[in-house]
């Protein structure tokens, strides 16, 4: 087989396969779509923000919890430096808050669960119960660099332990 006929052959066979892929999609009629194929639709009905994108626990109060997590009584519990005044001051100075929280009017929280070691640092940061990609992504940047908590205690030595923490997103907010 010489030269030209090998590459007689390859373009018939691209031309080939070519002829056999979808035509593309009319993109001004197309929806988002997450990667399980479930399209995303964001209304706005009575000034509130809709989104029909499946939650994992939607209309449950319930949270996950990772099949590894052993409960561990503690006599002290974890705190953050300066207490809960000051984990509301930090969530207020450090959260950055998507710009689409505000166009779209969202409100609502990403349950969080991270785990604070012996030695007070963060690990294990996680999305618990979504609310968006957008700000599940900030959630998740809030607590990686947070700053190093007073670990928990059992019989007077520190333990790691497992925490939850709602972090409130609210378009009226800055």
């Amino acid at each position: 087989m010489n030269y030209y006929t090998a590459f007689l052959v390859i373009s018939i066979f691209h031309a080939g396969l070519l002829t056999c892929q979808k035509p593309a999609p009319d993109i001004g009629e197309q929806k988002a779509a997450d990667t399980n194929n479930v399209v995303i639709e964001e209304k706005i009905i009575d000034g509130d923000f809709y989104d029909n994108m499946p939650n994992a626990l939607e209309g449950s109060e319930t949270i996950s919890i990772p099949n590894d997590f052993i409960p561990i009584e503690v006599d002290v519990q974890p705190q953050f430096p300066g207490g809960k005044a000051a984990l509301q001051r930090y969530i207020d100075k450090y959260l950055q808050t998507p710009p689409s929280v505000r166009q779209i009017k969202i409100t609502g929280k990403v349950y969080t669960s991270f785990v604070i070691s012996e030695t007070g640092e963060i690990q294990e940061a996680t999305v618990v119960k979504s609310l968006r990609f957008d700000c599940d992504q900030a959630a998740l940047q809030l607590i990686n660099y947070m700053p190093k908590w007073k670990p928990a205690r059992k019989g007077g030595k520190p333990v790691s332990i497992r925490h939850y923490l709602e972090i409130p997103f609210d378009f009226r907010t800055q």
